[in-house]
């Protein structure tokens, strides 16, 4: 019995290929395609700056709460998770005008380069669940704000729901992959 054994490859190796793949892949594409890459790494840029800021705004208020409105701490936290979502739009916009995902290269665990019809619907899935979370952290900060427990309840209800899929799912994904590698 024959055992091979395959290196995989390192963090670093990954997003080195990852990043190798973006750039052949859009050196293959139109001008307007690679402008548009430029000019939406800009916007992204953009709006990290909006996210920081807001996240800011939100650590400032909690660290000087005696002085602030109480109700506003909470407005301010679910403000900087909207702004999250912004950047989830933000990046499928990006995908989808280009064609290609991720089309910035992240930290965190490594990616898989995809193109074509596969990244339009992965950036409208993106854009799509930035919206459906917006609106989610936007409900909250309102139902927050003005004090409405008649909303807040199944607000919290669907926010557990919705962690609890996302939970299960990302378990049985990773499971999934680890059966995959080991074949």
């Amino acid at each position: 019995m024959t055992t091979h054994v395959q290196k995989l490859p390192s963090y670093k190796e990954s997003r080195e290929n990852l990043k190798a793949q973006l750039t052949e892949y859009l050196a293959g594409q139109p001008e307007f395609a690679r402008s548009t890459h430029k000019w939406m790494k800009r916007v992204d840029v953009a709006g990290l700056g909006i996210v920081v800021a807001a996240f800011a705004v939100a650590l400032y208020g909690s660290f000087t709460w005696p002085s602030v409105n109480l109700t506003m701490i909470p407005v301010a936290w679910f403000f900087f998770a909207t702004c999250l979502s912004l950047m989830t739009i933000l990046l499928g916009l990006h995908a989808i005008l280009i064609r290609a995902y991720p089309p910035v290269i992240l930290p965190g665990r490594s990616q898989k380069f995809v193109s074509g019809v596969t990244a339009i619907w992965t950036g409208i899935a993106s854009i799509v669940g930035g919206l459906v979370m917006a609106g989610l952290w936007i409900a909250f900060a309102y139902s927050t704000a003005t004090f409405n427990l008649a909303m807040i309840v199944p607000l919290i209800n669907v926010l557990g729901i919705v962690v609890s899929i996302g939970i299960v799912l990302s378990i049985v994904f990773a499971v999934y992959q680890k059966i995959m590698q080991s074949r």
